[in-house]
């Protein structure tokens, strides 16, 4: 981790998914930009990895992870037509389509407040 400013008081190094393998060199304290190498990673084949403060990760490929939890819960609006009509899961994705000045953004404001989110 590196201590950045008095509003992000950690900035976490991270390491794409896929890389693994022993850290060899950690830079010293010091000024240094998103795209500066902070740290240097050998992998199991030798090669040598620079990591900086951030990495490119395509937006349609996802991340990987071990399982995707099931659903168990409901999401409990409080608004019986969107609980009867269109039901969702806790952790679930959902959209609220509608013309602008429908309403969407009420909607969104009533559930973020008085739903089991």
């Amino acid at each position: 981790m590196v201590n950045e400013n008095s509003l992000f008081s950690e900035h976490k190094i991270l390491a794409r998914p896929n890389v693994s393998g022993r850290v060899t060199e950690v830079q010293p304290r010091g000024k240094y930009t998103v795209a500066d190498t902070i740290c240097t990673i050998e992998t199991v084949d030798g090669k040598a990895i620079d990591l900086s403060l951030s990495h490119y990760w395509p937006v349609r490929i996802p991340r990987p992870c071990v399982e995707k939890l099931p659903a168990t819960e409901p999401l409990l609006t409080g608004q019986r037509v969107l609980d009867a009509l269109y039901p969702s899961v806790l952790g679930g994705t959902c959209a609220i389509p509608g013309a602008f000045g429908c309403g969407k953004t009420c909607i969104s404001q009533a559930l973020s407040k008085y739903s089991n989110s």
